[in-house]
């Protein structure tokens, strides 16, 4: 009888609970029609409200301002949210470079047309190679593209714009960046700066090309793209972005950079980097910074070297006591810094740090005031580049020495390279770099090195200064140079006659022609037969 009465007294219980679950889901689903059907303003206790708007929903004699409903509300904090996200994960001055509009590429140089055309190999150079940018795969086109970049040919900028245009390679995008920058021509702009603006999808090295092009053609419009990747501390594009602002940024963006130095996180490399652009930009205003950091004991030796050439590159008088002061300092590369910046400073400010550089101790700061002498055209270091020339014990200073000497043009100097080139015991390399400085100006020494052509065409014992000179008379298109050209293409030397083809190539000598289709018409001439036949446009 109790297991009956409590099974019962169970069923009962759970009919109650039952019934009151579905009556408050009946409830609050009631609650909910009405609430979708009249707009109701949420009060401090959440309770719902009549369909007329009650005093709580009208905005008062005060001015205080309604509640708003559950909805603005959650939104309200949901915006809130995303804004505060936002701002937590955006950029600092995430700004877009504005896209230069697209153009063609600009007509090309005539005078690099011509030099183009005389180095082509035959009648069919041309159709060859717009067949092959049109046709080709990727790793012709690539290598037929760089050779155009090398010998400066604009015939084709066109056929390689529009292969741009369409082609998916990277490598092909690399290449024509490579050629359009050697061109200084801004008509890919507006992909460069595009990408500039995400580069985040491509290759660190087609983005690589992209900064140099910028750099190259002056693309002004890049600016805010760079210096967005360098506030955000884009590790991968740092040292691109500092040296692309180095080119085309302004003296406002420079003080921007400057500022970083202040910046914990920068690597050593980073600095000096940043150092070096600083005198790329030519800031004034960057200058006390620039000879803090030189002065700087504890800074890197390389920082204050930069510091110090740019100090330099910016000229102001009252900086040549700051840079007279490292100059005395023993680190040998603050020394050679010193001279890279003080020649940028009037020859009568920097003659004395110049030829103290000719006489340092240190061959590389002694390179350096070499080149600025001859940036300079300082003739009073004339006697001490002499001096270095005959005596020092380094030969790439020696070297270093015969071209400037030869540009000055001096009595002095003249007397002393011709001296090498009919000196007897000199050593063929020693002439030919003489000889080469002296060709290279023209100036002196003509009849003699001429003479010294011809001993070597006769002596097989000279045969590697039979061609250094023989690269040498290529180089110039020059009329007196039509008979020498005969005598490398009689000799019996195969190498000496191709040298002869290469110097008829490039000076085209009415008196020489015979002897090329000389050379064209022997079958036993081998390679150099088929090389004069493109010379002159037989095949």
């Amino acid at each position: 009888m109790r297991k009956k009465y409590r099974g019962v007294m169970i069923a009962a219980i759970a009919v109650l609970l039952f019934s009151a679950r579905f009556l408050s889901a009946q409830t609050v689903s009631s609650d909910n029609t009405a609430s979708s059907s009249v707009p109701k303003a949420v009060s401090s206790t959440s309770e719902p409200s009549s369909a007329v708007p009650s005093s709580d929903t009208a905005v008062s004699d005060s001015g205080s301002t309604p509640p708003v409903s559950t909805t603005e509300s959650a939104a309200a904090v949901s915006d809130e949210k995303t804004a505060a996200v936002t701002e937590e994960t955006k950029p600092s001055e995430n700004k877009k470079a504005v896209v230069p509009p697209a153009k063609r590429p600009m007509a090309p140089d005539k005078e690099k047309v011509l030099a183009a055309e005389q180095k082509d190999n035959g009648k069919d150079t041309v159709k060859e190679t717009q067949d092959t940018l049109k046709f080709g795969i990727e790793t012709d086109i690539t290598a037929l593209i760089e050779k155009l970049t090398l010998n400066d040919d604009p015939r084709f900028s066109d056929d390689i714009y529009d292969l741009f245009e369409s082609t998916k390679s990277v490598e092909i995008r690399k290449q024509v960046l490579a050629y359009f920058t050697k061109m200084k021509d801004p008509c890919i702009e507006d992909y460069a700066v595009t990408i500039l603006n995400d580069p985040h999808d491509e290759t660190d090295s087609l983005v690589s090309a992209i900064f140099k092009y910028v750099s190259a053609v002056q693309c002004k419009a890049a600016v805010p793209a760079v210096i967005t990747l360098l506030d955000n501390d884009e590790a991968a594009y740092f040292d691109d972005a500092l040296s692309t602002l180095g080119e085309i940024g302004s003296e406002d963006d420079a003080v921007k950079i400057a500022s970083y130095m202040d910046r914990e996180d920068l690597s050593v490399p980073q600095r000096q980097t940043l150092v070096k652009v600083l005198g790329k930009i030519k800031a004034e205003k960057t200058l006390d910074k620039l000879t803090e950091l030189a002065k700087d004991s504890d800074e890197n030796m390389f920082v204050r070297a930069y510091a110090a050439e740019s100090i330099g590159t910016i000229g102001k008088p009252e900086s040549l006591p700051v840079l007279e002061k490292l100059f005395e300092e023993t680190d040998p590369n603050l020394r050679q810094y010193v001279i890279k910046g003080i020649k940028h400073y009037d020859k009568k400010d920097a003659g004395p740090f110049i030829i103290q550089g000719i006489r340092d101790s240190y061959y590389k700061v002694r390179l350096e005031a070499i080149q600025a002498a001859d940036e300079l055209d300082l003739s009073d270091a004339m006697p001490y580049l002499i001096y270095r020339a005959k005596n020092d014990p380094e030969g790439v200073v020696k070297d270093a020495c015969y071209p400037v000497i030869a540009k000055q043009n001096t009595a002095e100097g003249n007397e002393f390279l011709v001296s090498v080139v009919t000196d007897k015991k000199a050593g063929d390399t020693t002439k030919s770099k003489v000889s080469a400085a002296l060709m290279q100006y023209d100036y002196a020494g003509k009849n003699e090195i001429m003479e010294l052509a011809k001993s070597c065409l006769s002596d097989d014992l000279h045969k590697s200064l039979r061609y250094a000179l023989g690269k040498q008379f290529a180089k110039y298109n020059r009329p007196e140079y039509a008979e020498i050209c005969r005598l490398y293409l009689a000799s019996k030397d195969a190498l000496a006659v191709g040298t002869g083809l290469d110097i008829y190539a490039n000076g085209k000598y009415a008196a020489a022609k015979d002897a090329v289709q000389a050379v064209a018409d022997n079958a036993k001439a081998g390679v150099n037969q088929s090389k004069a036949k493109r010379i002159l446009g037989l095949e």
